[in-house]
C-alpha cells in the first residue's frame, strides 16, 4: 500500500493516505489531513466501505454496513441517505450513498497547477491551440520523446485536460439553453402584450 500510495502522490501530486477500516491501520492520518471545523467527503462506488471507514473513525457503530459478497468480494449498497458526522479531532465528514465523483469548479486551473511543467512546455508548442496528440512542433510530445515526462503522467494529463473541456462545453449548454428559454419567455410576454 505504501508502494502505490507513492506512485499515485509521483504521478498526480495527489496525497494518499493508506488505511484500513479493518484493522484501524492509518487512521490517525485523517487528523493531519482535514484540521478542525473543516468538512471531507468520502467518494466512492456503493459497497466500496466508506460506512465501515466511518464506524472506524468515530469508533462506534453508527452507520450500517453489510458483509462482502462471498464470491466477488464486492461490498453491498447500504447506506441510503447522506450525513453529516462530526468526528472527534473536530472536523466533519459527510457520508454519501455511492457518489462516486465531484466537479471541481476551477478544474481547468486544477489541472494547470497540478501539471505545471507539461503546461509550461505548452507554451512552446508550435500551435496554440495544440492538443498535444499528434500536431507537428508540439513541445510536450517532444519533451516525452526525451524523456523528461513520463508517458504514464502526460496521458494522464490529457485524460483530465480533455474532462474539463467537455465539463466546459456542458456548462456553456447549459448556459445557452437557459438564454434561449429566457429569450422565448420575453418574446411570448412581449407578442401577448400587444
Amino acid at each position: 500500500a505504501e508502494r502505490l500510495a507513492a506512485e499515485v502522490h509521483r504521478r498526480t501530486g495527489t496525497e494518499v493516505a493508506p488505511i484500513s477500516a479493518a484493522n484501524g491501520a492509518g487512521l490517525e492520518q485523517f487528523d493531519s489531513l482535514v484540521r478542525p471545523r473543516e468538512t471531507a467527503v468520502l467518494l466512492g462506488s456503493s459497497g466500496a466501505g466508506k460506512s465501515t471507514l466511518i464506524n472506524a473513525l468515530l469508533e462506534s457503530q453508527q452507520q450500517p454496513t453489510a458483509q462482502v459478497r462471498e464470491g466477488g468480494c464486492r461490498g453491498r449498497h447500504t447506506t441510503t441517505s447522506r450525513e453529516l458526522f462530526l468526528l472527534p479531532a473536530g472536523w466533519m465528514l459527510i457520508d454519501t450513498p455511492g457518489l462516486r465523483e465531484v466537479e471541481a469548479w476551477d478544474a481547468a486551473g486544477a489541472v494547470d497547477e497540478v501539471f505545471d511543467e507539461i503546461t509550461a512546455l505548452a507554451a512552446g508548442c508550435r500551435f496554440s491551440d495544440c492538443r498535444h496528440r499528434d500536431e507537428p512542433g508540439c513541445a510536450v510530445r517532444q519533451a516525452e520523446a526525451d524523456g523528461e515526462i513520463e508517458p504514464d503522467r502526460l496521458e494522464h494529463f490529457l485524460k483530465l485536460t480533455a474532462e474539463t473541456s467537455a465539463q466546459e462545453t456542458r456548462r456553456q449548454g447549459r448556459i445557452g439553453a437557459r438564454a434561449i428559454r429566457q429569450f422565448n419567455k420575453m418574446r411570448e410576454r412581449r407578442w401577448s402584450s400587444e
